[in-house]
């Protein structure tokens, strides 16, 4: 029996599918992290097979996900669809945003001055003093523009699956509203 459709039902299950969403795209984040410790060669191998099979199943599973929520609910059209994966997508994103912030602030909290010393270390000879100051400057504030970006990133991500998978699922039909009526003749 297939439930009926409310804007309602619809932000509940994509809360949920978000939530399952950024499961695994974490879970599949923390794969690729296993891979990047490995050296050498047979490490950058192994991160890119990582971020292969992480966008791979993102897709897969973002399509899943919106294949469930057509299949159990009555009346959701192409317009329905799309507005529900915009949710997921935006639930989902928030999700793996929160934990990219506690990754960097409370489980590995070293990462980013690494990261910013490999980078001093790599552009110090084209940065004058003025640039080092606000380089410096922006050292604290960069787990904010990190989780910004973040949540930039995996929706528009999600806007992409949106796009690429609603239409297959419930396509489009521009005639929808008009109701067959007899010829008068």
């Amino acid at each position: 029996m297939l439930k009926e459709y409310s804007s309602s039902a619809s932000w509940n299950s994509a809360a949920i599918a978000g939530l399952v969403m950024a499961a695994v795209t974490i879970a599949i984040e923390l794969l690729g992290a296993l891979c990047a410790k490995v050296p050498g060669v047979a490490g950058g191998f192994l991160n890119f097979i990582a971020w292969a099979a992480k966008m791979v199943l993102c897709a897969f599973t973002f399509k899943f996900l919106l294949q469930r929520f057509h299949d159990n609910y009555e009346g959701v059209d192409y317009f329905a669809l799309k507005k529900y994966g915009f949710k997921l997508a935006l639930f989902s994103a928030i999700i793996v945003a929160a934990y990219s912030l506690v990754n960097l602030l409370v489980i590995n909290p070293d990462a980013i001055s690494d990261m910013m010393q490999s980078f001093r270390e790599g552009y110090s000879s084209m940065m004058d003093s003025n640039s080092e100051a606000a380089f410096e400057k922006m050292l604290p504030k960069m787990p904010v523009y990190i989780g910004i970006v973040t949540v930039i990133y995996c929706y528009l991500w999600g806007t992409f699956y949106t796009g690429l998978f609603a239409k297959s699922i419930a396509p489009f039909d521009p005639f929808a509203d008009i109701k067959d009526t007899p010829d008068n003749q």
